[in-house]
């Protein structure tokens, strides 16, 4: 820890550690099931992987983080910090989220995030069901594999026959994540729309019915780990 604010006051002692630029977003990123080196930098992209390297070290040193072969772990202790992110997730949503920016707009960013969060048990358990999602305003295209429950990110076309498309843009779907509009508000517009057959898009409201208060902080302990593929 490079700063210390010299008080015997537990709340400056967890801003030493946590106040670091960049810790709580690694943090963020654990909660969420990501545990390979990778899958966390592609969490914080920003962030360079130098800095990513040192944050790691020191939530180990900390005892928030195990570092185990070929990835990390949360400690009950890195645990026990979920509601705190989540509460401070609640106040930001409540008092300083306005509506995204385009710098705030990294839809491959928003696929990673929300891939690991659809809600799979809405979809065909006996198949491959696989969706492409284009968002039109800046003309990207990024499909998702879902089969037995778990879900996959491809950034390029994975070869697979889509069965529905999801048309949207940025802003629109960063507010249905979180939570700043209603996903039926959002189809009723036109800036979500859905093709393909009936009986799998009817179902597609479901799916992508995230939750705000934990879709940042992942399914919890025990759930797949998200998957990427270019």
């Amino acid at each position: 820890m490079s700063v210390s604010y010299e008080q015997y006051c537990p709340i400056a002692k967890g801003a030493e550690l946590l106040g670091e630029r960049w810790t709580i977003l690694v943090i963020r990123e654990l909660l969420a099931g990501s545990r390979s080196f990778n899958d966390i930098a592609r969490g914080v992209p920003r962030m360079s992987r130098t800095m990513l390297s040192k944050r790691l070290r020191q939530l180990e040193s900390a005892e928030l983080v195990e570092r185990l072969e070929g990835g990390y772990l949360p400690t009950a202790a890195c645990e026990e910090l979920r509601p705190v992110l989540l509460g401070m997730g609640h106040w930001a949503a409540t008092w300083m989220m306005q509506d995204p920016t385009e710098d705030d707009c990294d839809v491959e960013l928003l696929m990673w995030w929300a891939h690991s969060r659809f809600v799979t048990a809405a979809l065909p358990e006996s198949r491959r069901t696989v969706l492409m999602f284009h968002f039109v305003d800046v003309n990207e295209r990024y499909w998702t594999l879902v089969e037995r429950g778990a879900c996959s990110i491809c950034l390029t076309d994975p070869g697979f026959e889509v069965d529905a498309f999801v048309s949207t843009d940025g802003p629109t779907m960063f507010k249905v994540w979180n939570g700043r509009e209603p996903i039926d508000a959002a189809i009723r517009s036109g800036r979500l729309r859905f093709d393909g057959p009936s009986a799998l898009t009817s179902r597609l409201p479901d799916v992508l019915r995230l939750d705000p208060a934990t879709g940042l902080l992942g399914p919890g302990a025990g759930a797949p780990a998200p998957r990427l593929y270019r």
